[in-house]
């Protein structure tokens, strides 16, 4: 037998362990892309400010808004940072909220499972709520919390609660939601509000 015949029959050998190696490799790859798929699939978020019974949005909102405010019931003379959040809180009632949607009932996971470890956080500046508003449904979660209690609670925390409100000294609120959602990792989403007089 000659040499070259030795060195193509070992390659011959060699051959279907490569392949082997090869089809498990792209297999595993696969397998990675399809899960990451599927898993991003499995939830629609939605900045939200206002639901219906049903949890449809009926005030959709982007991660940059304009919200418009009516001047003329803002009543107080001289007033305060703490009177301007009382007024978003009372008055104004603006809401920020998000709206999730779910490809399986629950994320996958046991109602009660679900219900007890949903968690909605709203956080500006240095202050972090709870987000008060949660309605749960199978395929829908929404949450919403009152801006003018988060804002008062920043104005406390900075030391500008009693000092004169002026709308040019607010700027931008840069507001960061963390929503905890059984059987997924926390989702951190941002957006940034400027409030406006009409």
């Amino acid at each position: 037998m000659s040499l070259i015949n030795l060195s193509l029959n070992r390659l011959d050998s060699c051959k279907p362990k490569v392949c082997q190696l090869v089809c498990s490799f792209v297999l595993v790859l696969s397998s990675v892309f399809i899960f990451q798929c599927k898993e991003k699939e499995s939830l629609v978020f939605q900045f939200c400010d206002n639901f219906n019974e049903a949890l449809d949005c009926t005030e959709p909102k982007t991660e940059n808004d304009l919200v418009f405010l009516d001047q003329t019931k803002f009543k107080k003379e001289n007033p305060s940072f703490e009177d301007f959040g009382n007024f978003l809180y009372f008055t104004a009632r603006e809401t920020p909220g998000i709206r999730v949607e779910f490809t399986n009932p629950w994320n996958g996971v046991e109602a009660y499972e679900f219900k007890s470890n949903y968690h909605a956080y709203l956080s500006y500046g240095s202050s972090k709520e709870r987000m008060e508003g949660n309605q749960l449904k199978p395929h829908t979660v929404v949450s919403f919390h009152y801006l003018g209690a988060l804002l008062k609670e920043e104005f406390r925390h900075t030391g500008i609660a009693s000092k004169p409100f002026r709308m040019e000294t607010l700027g931008d609120i840069h507001l960061t939601y963390v929503i905890e959602i059984p059987g997924q990792k926390p989702i951190t989403k941002e957006r940034t509000l400027r409030l406006q007089w009409k």
